[in-house]
């Protein structure tokens, strides 16, 4: 190394052995591209993410952070040495903020490599001042390597202060390792390694200038466990505690806040207001944050089933009375359950769950939630219209207990491509049983409003206003400027041209002389029948003349050609019309059909499909009609490719888009 005075020094021992760790781990850490969907006005809208992760073992075990995978699918893990691996889901754990993808090894080619796999220490030997190493993918772009030192080898964060994913606070049980590694966006799920090279964090969160890290000791226990059985199973007594108050507030122990109705504490007979100051066989320390974090850190790290011992002072007059406890712990739900698209309802829907239902002070589990209401879709427009918070009861008078007998009913009672159905609907609102009337229809219906063809003349024109016409040279109070003349018309072939000025139309002076008149004279025009020959009256090169042209009827406009809504691409293609071909500047024999309509954040706008794009082919095979791109998207959808490849015009120029399969059959 070279000094600026030009002298030579040797590196420091740790940056030695930093430069020795990042070229051992580096290649074990991956780069995670995936599809989130998110619910937004009653749909699933998608949007591109990225993480980081590691491999932790030598079947393609994915470690990362749930807030990267969550609600995401479709998983592409990256390799520093540009090897692309297609991944899945294994499971995730909200409370933890942790995940395991499991990478198919089948989609790359290794060759005689051995899959590189990252390796665990031991976090709890960590302490402040130690060298660690944050490894990820800083802004999704590529994987690097930062340098720092644990400033906390334990944080705490204050009650309320802690990320919350999916309805779970984190900070309940993930005591953070704090450190100065720089970390970005993009690093979320990385490694955090010592000089040893091993696994002793899972970057998650920044808090301020600083990386907080979840412990390694306890990422590997989530890991291990969700690889096992694709969940975690924790235990759950029923108390909610919280810290202890006023003049007793240092003291040890925690206020029972609440008890839950037919929980294991409401069947000890455990009352709020109690303390509680042991717990599984050991001591509640002096009240806090610490404590707080202690105690369900302690009751989630024990299984269902478990008999815990657990003391309360019931702190009446006179000496604390002590009582004895033993709770048979059960499983603990999740805060919230995921929820599900339902096409036919323009709606999103829960499954509720006890906890969910406590909370909202719902009387059972029977229903499904309404999450997500899209405003003008079926369920937004009910008599009354469903919203959010909302639970469904019953369809024409089917009972609906949970999501899978909803999407079971609106799979037989309204199959994909029906007619609008009207369906009488129960459901809760409050303390109310009401009922409501919902259209159930395809979530995306094109309305067509023929309308009586007209006269047309195919030119385009602008008012001749008095400034243009004097500046022109015409003696004329009004009329239209030619500005053009579409190829192929009767137009073209009566020999208007560009420059030309209609005086008037069948001895009818064309009114046209302000620029809000643009419309005037296809509104004279659209007097006559199609199909007649009228006289126009035509200024040109300073001379009057008069022409013959025989009118055409109005082509036919976009909104009334065929066209197909396709749901589950989320697109809406449509023939090309008349004005489609002039206003993108097509030849009048150019192939191919229109891109109506993108939904936003739809699979298709993933794909980078925009309206306005004409699509040329689908798969390789050139596109005839909208007839025939259903066809060809009925039959790939049938077939077992996860993609499909679409040829288009934009702009003048022709590319190429691949949409995920596997995304639409879902």
């Amino acid at each position: 190394m070279v000094t600026s005075r030009g002298e030579t020094s040797d590196p420091s021992p740790t940056a030695v052995a930093a430069q020795e760790v990042a070229a051992r781990v580096l290649p074990a850490v991956v780069r995670i591209e995936a599809i989130r969907l998110a619910p937004m006005q009653g749909r699933m809208v998608k949007a591109q993410v990225g993480g980081s992760g590691a491999i932790i073992d030598d079947t393609g075990h994915v470690l990362t952070n749930y807030h990267v995978t969550e609600d995401a699918e479709f998983f592409l893990c990256h390799l520093t040495d540009g090897t692309v691996f297609e991944a899945r889901k294994v499971g995730e754990d909200a409370l933890t903020d942790l995940a395991v993808l499991k990478l198919d090894l089948a989609s790359a080619n290794l060759g005689e490599r051995p899959l590189p796999v990252a390796r665990f220490g031991d976090s709890d030997a960590l302490r402040v001042g130690d060298t660690v190493l944050a490894l990820g993918s800083p802004a999704s772009l590529a994987q690097a390597v930062t340098q720092g030192v644990v400033a906390n080898a334990a944080l705490v964060m204050p009650e309320g202060a802690g990320i919350v994913l999916a309805g779970e606070n984190v900070g309940l049980i993930v005591r953070w390792i704090l450190h100065d590694a720089s970390i970005f966006p993009g690093n979320s799920g990385g490694p955090l390694v010592n000089l040893a090279g091993e696994i002793v964090g899972i970057n998650e969160l920044g808090v301020a200038r600083l990386g907080g890290a979840i412990p390694g000791n306890l990422a590997r226990r989530i890991a291990d466990e969700l690889v096992a059985n694709g969940s975690v199973k924790r235990g759950w007594s029923g108390l909610t505690v919280q810290k202890r108050l006023g003049e007793r507030a240092e003291l040890p122990g925690l206020i029972v806040a609440d008890v839950a109705p037919d929980s294991p504490a409401a069947e000890a007979g455990v009352e709020p207001g109690w303390v509680l100051v042991s717990y599984a066989g050991e001591p509640i320390g002096p009240s806090g944050d610490t404590a707080l974090a202690e105690f369900y850190r302690r009751e989630t790290s024990l299984p269902p089933e478990s008999d815990v011992a657990a003391t309360f002072e019931t702190d009446g007059a006179g000496a604390p009375a002590r009582v004895e406890a033993t709770l048979r712990l059960r499983v603990r739900d999740p805060a919230l359950e995921p929820g599900r698209e339902v096409r036919a309802w323009g709606a999103i829907f829960r499954d509720l769950n006890a906890t969910m239902a406590r909370r909202m002070r719902f009387p059972d589990t029977n229903g499904v939630l309404v999450q997500d209401v899209r405003p003008g879709g079926p369920a937004g427009q009910g008599e009354p219209e469903l919203r959010n918070g909302d639970v469904l009861l019953a369809i024409e008078g089917d009972t609906v207990r949970d999501l899978e007998a909803l999407q079971a009913w609106t799979q037989e009672g309204f199959p994909e491509g029906s007619e609008p159905r009207l369906v009488l609907v129960d459901f809760r609102r409050g303390t109310e049983r009401m009922q409501s009337v919902v259209e159930l229809r395809e979530a995306s219906q094109r309305q067509v409003t023929p309308q009586a063809r007209r006269a047309w003349i195919g030119v385009e024109t602008q008012p001749l206003t008095p400034k243009l016409g004097a500046r022109l040279g015409i003696d004329a109070p009004s009329g239209v400027r030619i500005t053009a003349v579409h190829p192929g018309t009767r137009a073209e072939q009566a020999g208007l041209a560009v420059g030309d000025v209609v005086l008037a139309i069948d001895g009818a002076v064309v009114t046209s002389r302000r620029t809000e008149d643009a419309d005037t004279f296809a509104r004279q025009v659209r007097q006559y029948r199609s199909g007649r020959e009228v006289p126009l009256r035509l200024w040109r090169a300073g001379t009057t003349i008069e022409i013959p042209i025989v009118l055409e009827q109005q082509p036919v406009p976009g909104g009334e050609l065929p066209a197909f809504v396709d749901a589950r691409l989320e697109l809406t293609v449509r023939e090309l019309a008349f004005e489609d071909r002039n206003r993108l500047r097509l030849q009048p024999e150019q192939p191919g059909i229109l891109i109506e309509n993108v939904e936003r954040a739809g699979w298709a706008a993933l794909a980078g499909l925009r309206a306005d794009d004409v699509l040329l082919e689908a798969g390789g095979e050139p596109v005839r009609d909208v007839a025939h791109f259903e066809t060809l998207r009925n039959s790939v959808l049938e077939g077992d490719g996860d993609w499909w490849i679409l040829q288009l015009l934009r702009a003048g120029q022709t590319l190429y888009v691949q949409i995920n399969l596997q995304a639409a059959r879902s």
